[in-house]
């Protein structure tokens, strides 16, 4: 959530960085699940409905995929 791309789209739509990264699953048609450990949080995480991402925006988040794993593999968890 640092890149500087996903940064400056947040700053152009003025949300996080997190509601960026939401908002591109979504439009994607991904199932996001977001946590959160605070109310100020989860209405952050809900609050993903009232802008959308051009398609120049979902072009440059995909340009972000390094083709890494953040957790373990879906076909590995016990």
């Amino acid at each position: 959530m640092l890149d500087p791309v996903v940064l400056a789209l947040a700053a152009e739509h003025g949300r996080t960085a997190a509601q960026i990264i939401l908002r591109w699953h979504i439009q994607l048609g991904n199932i996001a699940i977001p946590k959160a450990s605070s109310e100020s949080r989860i209405r952050e995480n809900l609050d993903v409905f009232g802008f959308e991402l051009s398609d120049r925006d979902m072009a440059a988040l995909a340009e972000l995929d390094r083709g890494q794993r953040t957790g373990s593999h879906p076909d590995n968890v016990n």
